[in-house]
C-alpha cells in the first residue's frame, strides 16, 4: 500500500536531538506514514543514533540512508527522489511536530484537493514559543509577498511536485526559498489549517543562524529565481511580488544575518553585494506597490534605506543584536 505521507528529514550531527524529532513523527496519529531520514555524511554518532531508533521501533517504516556531506539542499532534493507517499513533507532534525499534523492536514489536502496545504507553527527557544501565523492567501503574485519561506509547515501533493522542474539549488543556503518561490508561480490550489503544528527550535549553533560567508549564496538563490520566471513566462506578471521579495530579504532578515558577520570587510562585501543586486535588477524599488500597501514598521524601514545609510543600518542591527524584523 501507497503511504498516505513521506516526511524527509534531512540529518547532519544531530546526535543530540534527532530522537526527540523521531518521537513526535512516531507518535503521529495518521500511521500510514513513510520516514525518510538521510544521514548526510555526519562525523558524530547520528548514524548509530538513527539505527537504533529503527531497531526499537519497528512498527514505523522508516529508510534509513547514508550519503556523503553535500549541505541540506541536495539532501533534501536526495530525500524527494526517495518518496513515495501521496503526499509529502518535511521536518529538520532539531524541530518536532505535534501528533496530530500529517492526520488533519492530509485529510484537508484530500477533502479540497489541493496541491499545497499551510499550517502555523511556533518559533522555539530557551526564552519560550511564539506563534506564528501564515495566511491565509490566494496564489499567485499575493501568495509570493504573504508567504513564509520555510518548508515544514507544510504538506505537498508527490505528484503535482514531481511533473515540475523545480528542486533545491546544489550547496546553497536559502535553499527553501528557491524552491517555494519558484513553486508559487506553478500553484493553483492552496489550503490552509489556522492551527500550529511545528515547532521550529531556533538553535544559535544551527545551519540557518550561522553567520559566515555562506550568507552570500543568496545572491546565487535569486538569481536562480528570477531565470526561473523569466524562462517560464512568468516574469512580468509576478514583477512587483518579485520586486518586492528581494527588498525583504535583502534588506530583512537576511541583512539581519549579514550584518553579524565578525570580519569586518567581509560584512560589507556581503552587505553590497546584495545592495547592488537589490538595485541593478529593481533600480525603482522604493516605489514598490506592496512597500506603501501592506504598510507596517518594517516596510516603512525598507523605504528609508539608502546607499547612504545601509551600512549605518548594519551597524545597529549588530551593536543592538537584532534577530528579526
Amino acid at each position: 500500500m501507497r503511504p498516505l505521507v513521506s516526511v524527509i528529514v534531512p540529518c547532519w550531527n544531530c546526535a543530540g536531538t534527532v530522537e526527540r524529532t523521531l518521537d513526535s513523527l512516531a507518535a503521529q496519529t495518521l500511521k500510514n506514514i513513510e520516514l525518510i531520514v538521510i544521514n548526510d555524511g555526519s562525523t558524530d554518532n547520528t548514524l548509530d543514533v538513527l539505527n537504533a531508533y529503527r531497531e526499537a521501533h519497528p512498527e514505523l517504516l522508516m529508510n534509513i540512508y547514508t550519503k556523503e556531506n553535500e549541505g541540506i539542499a541536495e539532501a533534501r532534493n536526495f530525500g524527494l527522489r526517495k518518496v513515495t507517499g501521496e503526499y509529502f513533507g518535511f521536518l529538520d532534525s532539531d524541530d518536532y511536530n505535534e501528533p496530530e499534523m500529517f492526520r488533519e492536514m492530509y485529510q484537508k489536502a484530500k477533502e479540497e484537493d489541493l496541491e499545497l496545504v499551510v499550517s502555523d507553527f511556533w518559533w522555539e527557544n530557551s526564552k519560550g514559543q511564539t506563534l506564528q501565523k501564515e495566511g491565509p492567501y490566494r496564489t499567485g503574485p499575493d501568495m509570493m509577498v504573504n508567504l513564509f519561506a520555510v518548508l515544514w509547515n507544510k504538506l505537498y501533493k508527490t505528484d503535482f511536485i514531481r511533473a515540475l522542474d523545480i528542486e533545491f539549488p546544489y550547496g546553497d543556503r536559502y535553499e527553501d526559498a528557491c524552491f517555494l518561490y519558484c513553486l508559487t508561480c506553478q500553484l493553483t490550489s492552496v489550503g490552509f489549517m489556522d492551527k500550529a503544528y511545528v515547532h521550529y527550535v531556533q538553535n544559535e549553533a544551527s545551519i540557518t543562524h550561522t553567520n559566515n560567508e555562506q550568507v552570500k549564496n543568496m545572491i546565487d538563490v535569486f538569481q536562480i529565481i528570477l531565470r526561473y520566471y523569466r524562462d517560464h513566462a512568468k516574469y512580468n506578471e509576478y514583477r512587483d511580488a518579485l520586486e518586492y521579495i528581494h527588498v525583504k530579504f535583502f534588506l530583512g532578515n537576511s541583512f539581519l544575518r549579514s550584518a553579524r558577520i565578525p570580519d569586518r570587510d567581509d560584512r560589507r562585501n556581503t552587505i553590497m553585494m546584495g545592495w547592488n543586486l537589490l538595485n541593478k535588477e529593481f533600480p525603482q524599488w522604493h516605489k514598490n506597490r506592496y512597500l506603501k500597501e501592506m504598510g507596517g514598521m518594517k516596510n516603512r524601514y525598507f523605504r528609508t534605506v539608502r546607499g547612504w545609510n545601509i551600512m549605518l543600518y548594519a551597524w545597529m542591527f549588530r551593536h543592538f543584536k537584532k534577530d528579526n524584523l
